[in-house]
């Protein structure tokens, strides 16, 4: 059988809370309704209503992920413009979605992605996964990842021609530490390349240190995934 390529869950714990809880309270709504005498039906009813409301959101999350997620990530590969012979960064590529779409865009260029790989962030995150995703999606060849912090990225100045990220940024706890993630990528940056980046909650920063750092932005598009609000920038490196 032909694998398929498996990009994970964001937020699992999250998800699966809202499930497991969206099952009890439904539950409950089903037993009150149907042994009334047992369950007041004032409790059943809003049982019922908390149950579809906590359900609907874990669907949202869950479709943010398999799908919405997708969709931007297509919009932020066709704005880097690769000709297929660049070096791209995905900083904080997880299992490989952005990675994958950049090196699908490669001939004789490489994509690197570099994570902490953390599970809480996203299902199942780990290196051999990604590279598992990679072999399936037939680019291996043109991909390569490395353990690393975005803070303190292990590459040397201008080594790279555009950088990828999605929904990685707000993980940071701290402004000055995702400031300085921001740095980094530029940092990276060759000049005249471009950074596309995707990520809610904080989009509005993210623009002001780009620009801080000599890079001209572009607002991309707004999207509500998770029900949140979201934000892709491309950044742009001047050439001299």
């Amino acid at each position: 059988m032909e694998q398929r390529a498996k990009y994970g869950i964001d937020a699992p714990g999250v998800v699966r809370a809202h499930f497991l809880l969206g099952s009890a309270l439904a539950v409950i709504a089903a037993i009150g309704f149907a042994w009334p005498h047992r369950i007041p039906q004032a409790l059943s009813i809003g049982a019922a209503v908390g149950a579809a409301i906590v359900l609907l959101y874990g669907a949202v999350m869950l479709w943010s992920s398999l799908v919405g997620k997708k969709r931007v990530r297509d919009r932020l590969v066709a704005a880097l413009a690769l000709s297929g012979h660049e070096r791209v960064l995905d900083a904080g590529c997880g299992r490989g979605l952005a990675l994958i779409g950049c090196a699908k865009k490669l001939t004789t260029g490489q994509a690197v992605g570099i994570d902490l790989w953390a599970a809480k962030d996203l299902s199942q995150n780990n290196p051999q996964a990604t590279l598992a995703n990679a072999a399936a999606e037939g680019v291996a060849g043109r991909v390569a990842v490395e353990t690393g912090d975005i803070t303190r990225l292990p590459f040397s100045d201008a080594s790279f021609d555009a950088v990828i990220s999605m929904t990685v940024l707000h993980n940071i706890p701290s402004r000055e530490a995702r400031d300085q993630a921001l740095r980094e990528l530029v940092r990276v940056l060759k000049p005249g390349g471009r950074i596309a980046i995707f990520d809610l909650l904080h989009a509005a920063r993210y623009t002001q240190v780009l620009q801080d750092a000599g890079m001209t932005v572009q607002d991309l598009g707004r999207d509500v995934l998770w029900l949140l609000p979201c934000r892709s920038l491309l950044a742009t490196r001047s050439a001299r």
